[in-house]
């Protein structure tokens, strides 16, 4: 991450620039219409259960998280999504994005946050790689959930409290 890099929370004022790293992130997959709803729901309506944050170096959007807490859950944290433009992959820029919602939802008392992955290697090839790294576990899976072959993976990572 450079030194000009700052994780900010989407404003509506950033909705079309944030739109348009999601719709480059993910174009050509499955999942780029549902990403697309949960980014306007939490900049629309931002609470508990749905933020946005960007990263932003200078003038330049290159990263977009949604995150939230399950509704009517303890402590559960839900990661939506990542996105990231490809010039900023591998630069730590998804990276500081997670740990700055995870932080979020530790000061929200998250005991854990679960990200639910359709495991799709060939549309989203990095996905899960990146979030093991990150320190989350696979807890279960659904098989066939999106289509034949393409699982519904529910990964977790406790939240330390310190």
């Amino acid at each position: 991450m450079s030194e000009r890099q700052l994780i900010v929370p989407v404003s509506p004022l950033l909705l079309d620039r944030a739109s348009a790293v999601v719709e480059r992130a993910l174009a050509g997959t499955r999942y780029l219409a549902g990403a697309l709803d949960a980014l306007r729901s939490a900049v629309r309506s931002p609470g508990p259960d749905g933020r946005a944050l960007a990263s932003m170096s200078g003038d330049d959007l290159e990263g977009i998280i949604v995150f939230g807490i399950f509704g009517g859950t303890s402590g559960a944290g839900r990661l939506h999504f990542v996105a990231v433009e490809s010039a900023a992959r591998r630069a730590g820029t998804a990276r500081a994005m997670v740990d700055a919602a995870l932080d979020a939802l530790r000061a929200e008392h998250a005991r854990f946050v679960l990200a639910e992955l359709p495991d799709d290697p060939r549309e989203l090839p990095d996905a899960r790689g990146f979030l093991l790294a990150l320190g989350f576990t696979q807890e279960s899976r659904v098989d066939d959930f999106y289509r034949d072959g393409i699982a519904l993976s529910f990964l977790r990572r406790e939240l330390d409290r310190g």
